[in-house]
């Protein structure tokens, strides 16, 4: 019987009140780790209680030269136990330490990234970490072949150092069609509150994800279309100024702002949402339109990153320059008057988001590092 690949996995955080996205990532190594011999590094957490498989380390030290040594050491460890192939989810620190030890040992170093980090260039110590994981690193592992272009054009990596995966998303978790009615949030009780049509936004609440246009985007919309609410799910730095601006626009009856919310809790707002908002800036893989496509709600999003890539032939009508808000509220106006487009790009993303599940990505995953 062939034994299991051996796979040291780096991941920077571990906390099942997550709102972003390393929440999917859970999901994708508790599987993993039943397929594979997987010794998991973490570095932080509010839990040592992780069940990922029966190796499982979570830093001690926050101090960054003592959290550097430290990683050094456990990394040196796993190598020391037969782990050859370190594969690192976005985390600096664990990404160096996997590529000087896999180099100086015989091991291989996989380090995933991707975000087009090139158009908002890092200006502080965290900039050397990065380019060192790029530049160390065996293999750059990213969303999609546009992704793969983008870091080689702009990093000068060979294309042959870079590998690519896609994101995933668990089907069961966001997909309404299981979803019995006595197990569904009263409308009025839970969750985000309902209007004719209900937008939703959900992101982290930066310039970078958009978040200066939505006040702009409803103030089109206003004229185009009567009764609309939009939720806006997330947490960040350009929170205070749009509920600043909420306020300065008489907009409170337009548009809500919960806050974070976990991402183990989202799939109550996509459910009764109707169309998805993405006004980013920038992107790579966003997980956050897997998880509208998964719930069966039509977006709009900007046109950047491997967006076109994953998105079906119609959503692609609906990909907007960034930062254009004219275009942005009709294609949102027309989605919500065009009964057949809206009902169609249901059908295409639902069927689309299957080359995501779970389990076709992890075994994905397996094959790459083989």
């Amino acid at each position: 019987m062939q034994k299991p690949i051996k796979i040291c996995y780096i991941l920077p955080d571990y906390n099942q009140e997550i709102a972003g996205h390393f929440y999917h990532n859970y999901e994708f190594l508790e599987k993993l780790s039943k397929k594979v011999d997987m010794f998991l590094i973490v570095e932080k957490s509010d839990t040592r209680d992780i069940k990922f498989g029966s190796r499982v380390y979570v830093q001690k030290f926050r101090f960054i030269p003592f959290r550097f040594l430290e990683s050094f050491f456990i990394i040196l460890k796993a190598r020391i136990k037969g782990y050859k192939n370190f594969y690192t989810h976005y985390c600096y620190i664990g990404g160096v330490n996997a590529a000087i030890i896999s180099r100086l040992t015989g091991g291989k170093s996989y380090y995933w990234n991707c975000a087009m980090n090139w158009l908002f260039k890092k200006k502080d110590s965290s900039k050397i970490g990065y380019e060192l994981c790029l530049r160390w690193s065996h293999y750059l592992v990213t969303g999609s072949e546009g992704m793969k272009q983008g870091y080689a054009e702009h990093y000068q990596l060979n294309p042959d150092k870079i590998k690519v995966m896609p994101n995933w998303i668990n089907l069961e978790r966001f997909s309404r069609q299981d979803i019995q009615p006595k197990a569904r949030l009263p409308a009025r009780q839970a969750g985000p509150p309902r209007a004719e049509k209900t937008l939703l936004f959900v992101h982290w609440l930066s310039a970078r994800k958009g978040v200066d246009m939505i006040i702009p985007i409803v103030l089109s919309l206003k004229s185009l279309i009567g009764n609309f609410k939009l939720i806006v799910v997330g947490d960040g730095p350009c929170k205070k100024e749009l509920t600043v601006g909420i306020k300065e626009h008489d907009l409170k009856s337009y548009i809500e702002v919960v806050g974070a919310v976990p991402n183990k809790d989202l799939s109550d707002y996509y459910e009764k949402a109707d169309i998805f908002i993405m006004p980013s800036m920038e992107e790579g893989f966003p997980h956050v339109l897997l998880e509208a496509m998964a719930s069966g709600v039509p977006y709009v999003a900007s046109d950047v990153g491997a967006v076109r890539e994953i998105s079906p032939e119609i959503a692609q009508r609906f990909l907007v320059k960034p930062g254009d808000v004219e275009m942005f509220a009709h294609k949102i106006e027309t989605l919500m008057s065009d009964e057949k487009i809206y009902e169609d790009f249901k059908k295409e993303e639902l069927q689309k988001v299957k080359e995501y599940s779970l389990d076709k990505v992890i075994n994905k995953f397996i094959n790459l590092i083989q």
